[in-house]
C-alpha cells in the first residue's frame, strides 16, 4: 500500500514538474512575443507602476529620452529622468489613471531632455492596468513622435501670419489707390474752371479788339492764342476724365475681388 501511495506521489510530482515546465516555456514564449513586439513598434511603449516606477521600456521611448541602456530607465521615475516641470506634468497624468482609473487619450506632450535640453513632441495615450480583481496595479504607455508635425503647424501659423501681413499692407494699397481718381478729379476740376475763366478772357479781349480797330489787332492775335489754349484745356481735362472713369471702374473691381476673397478667407 505504501509503495502505492509512493509511486502517486511520484507520478505527481512529475505531472507537476512538467506542468511547471509547460507553463514556464509558455512564459519564455510571451516574454520573447512582447520584446518582439514592443522593440519593433515605431511608437514609444512603457509601462509603471502604482509609484511611477517604470517597469517595461522600448528603444522608441529610450531615444525620446535620450538614453540607450534600458537599465538606466526601468525601475526609475520620470522625476529622475526629466527636468522636475515637465516630470511634474507628467505625474499628474499619471495619478489620474493609477489613482482614479481614467485613460488619457491623444494628450499632447513636450519632451525636454534632462541631460542635453532636447525637445520632442509626442501624442500620448495612457490606460490602467488592473488585476483579476478590477484593481489598478500600473500603467501601460504609448507615445507617438510629432515633432516634425508641430514644427509644421508653427511654420505654417508663421506663414498664415505673414501672408496675413501681406494681405493687409496691399488692402492699404488699394485703399490708397481708391483715394487718387477723387483727387486727380479734384485737380481736373480745377484745370477746367481755370480754361473758363481764360475762355472769358479770350472772349473779352477778342470784344476790346474790335472796338479799338486797327490798334486792337494785338489783342485780337492774344485772344485766340488764349481761345486755343482753353480748349486744349478742355479737350484734356476730358480725356483725363475719362481715363478716371477707367482707372475708378478697375479700382471698383479690385475691391469687390479683395472683399469676396477676404469673406471667403474668414469662413474657412
Amino acid at each position: 500500500m505504501s509503495n502505492h501511495l509512493d509511486q502517486l506521489d511520484e507520478l505527481d510530482l512529475q505531472a507537476a514538474r512538467e506542468r511547471i515546465r509547460e507553463l514556464e516555456e509558455q512564459l519564455n514564449w510571451e516574454r520573447r512575443l512582447l520584446r518582439a513586439v514592443k522593440d519593433n513598434l515605431k511608437i514609444a511603449v512603457y509601462a509603471k507602476d502604482l509609484e511611477g516606477r517604470k517597469l517595461l521600456t522600448n528603444p522608441v521611448d529610450l531615444d525620446n529620452q535620450g538614453i540607450r541602456d534600458e537599465s538606466q530607465v526601468l525601475g526609475k521615475t520620470d522625476f529622475d529622468l526629466f527636468p522636475r516641470h515637465i516630470a511634474e506634468q507628467f505625474w499628474r497624468d499619471d495619478c489620474a489613471v493609477l489613482q482614479q482609473g481614467k485613460s488619457i487619450i491623444d494628450r499632447e506632450e513636450l519632451l525636454i531632455e534632462k541631460a542635453t535640453g532636447r525637445q520632442r513632441w509626442l501624442r500620448t495615450s495612457k490606460l490602467p492596468i488592473r488585476d483579476d480583481s478590477g484593481q489598478v496595479i500600473g500603467l501601460v504607455g504609448f507615445g507617438q513622435d510629432i515633432t516634425v508635425e508641430k514644427q509644421l503647424e508653427q511654420e505654417n501659423a508663421e506663414a498664415a501670419a505673414k501672408i496675413r501681413e501681406q494681405e493687409d499692407a496691399v488692402e492699404a494699397m488699394i485703399s490708397e489707390l481708391a483715394k487718387i481718381p477723387d483727387n486727380i478729379g479734384k485737380l481736373v476740376n480745377s484745370i477746367t474752371y481755370i480754361a473758363k475763366q481764360t475762355k472769358m478772357v479770350s472772349i473779352n479781349a477778342t470784344i476790346e479788339a474790335a472796338r479799338l480797330g486797327d490798334l486792337g489787332r494785338g489783342f485780337e492775335v492774344v485772344a485766340e492764342e488764349v481761345g486755343q489754349l482753353s480748349d486744349r484745356s478742355n479737350q484734356a481735362a476730358a480725356q483725363v476724365r475719362a481715363a478716371i472713369a477707367e482707372v475708378e471702374t478697375l479700382v471698383s473691381r479690385i475691391l469687390e475681388v479683395w472683399k469676396t476673397r477676404s469673406q471667403a478667407d474668414e469662413r474657412r
